[in-house]
């Protein structure tokens, strides 16, 4: 028998499942959803940006990245509810029982190493596909955050992007597309799309980049078994990016 069946471990109801699902499909399906809206959202911002870049608003962009760190936590919550009910959690992503100090070295080596990669990754594919569409068409990163509390809100932004979309994607989503296909190589494949889809609003080059940046983070999770050098390379590459050292739109 393939059916789900209801359990009660310490008066708490969850969902016991043969194929080890990480939530129900539904809520699966929900998140999908979600990034489609994502891509419509997107694609009407590349197709709507003005001839003239408008003069960046250092207040507003700091809004904005409050407004996108909210997002975040709350799309990491919905994985966190969705799990739940499974009786599954997020820490299972992180493998804090078998996490060590020398381990943390050897996540920040990987971390720089998947940096690496992903740079010439990028590097090549905005090469081959130029867009010259500037910093300030991405509504996230009008310009260089500029002050302390310009700055605060970018580190912040970016530390949560690591956490919360490594979370969704390479934790969770990867997880979840193994067990519902049987197959981890299209996992990875699908949530590197999804990830990329979600960029939508950077424009064709930088989704061909990110997609490509999410296939080397869902590989590394794989292989490490866990997303902890993924949420560094992560952090650490929007951090970067905001301060103009590399694209923006990578």
């Amino acid at each position: 028998m393939n059916k789900l069946n209801s359990a009660s471990i310490s008066g708490t109801e969850i969902i016991t499942n043969p194929k080890k699902l990480l939530a129900s499909p539904r809520h699966t399906l929900t998140l999908f959803g979600i990034v489609m809206i994502l891509l419509v959202a997107g694609v009407l911002n590349v197709s709507n940006k003005p001839a003239v870049p408008h003069v960046p608003d250092p207040s507003q962009m700091i809004k904005t990245n409050l407004i996108m760190i909210a997002i975040l936590w709350y799309w990491a919550f919905f994985i966190y509810k969705g799990m739940q009910g499974y009786g599954r959690s997020v820490l299972e992503f992180f493998e804090l029982k078998l996490f060590a100090p020398n381990k943390f070295i050897s996540d920040c080596a990987y971390a720089v190493l998947a940096f690496a990669l992903i740079y010439a990754f990028s590097y090549g594919v905005h090469t081959l596909l130029p867009d010259h569409a500037s910093q300030s068409g991405n509504p996230i990163l009008s310009s260089t955050p500029t002050g302390l509390l310009g700055v605060t809100a970018w580190i912040c932004l970016s530390f949560s992007a690591g956490i919360c979309e490594e979370i969704v994607f390479r934790g969770y989503l990867q997880r979840q597309l193994a067990a519902m296909t049987g197959n981890v190589g299209v996992a990875i494949l699908l949530q590197a799309i999804l990830f990329g889809i979600g960029h939508a609003y950077e424009g064709l080059s930088s989704v061909v980049a990110i997609v490509l940046h999410g296939l080397i983070l869902g590989i590394l999770a794989k292989w490490r078994g866990n997303i902890r050098a993924g949420i560094i390379e992560h952090a650490g590459w929007d951090i970067i990016a905001g301060f103009g050292l590399i694209s923006a739109n990578w």
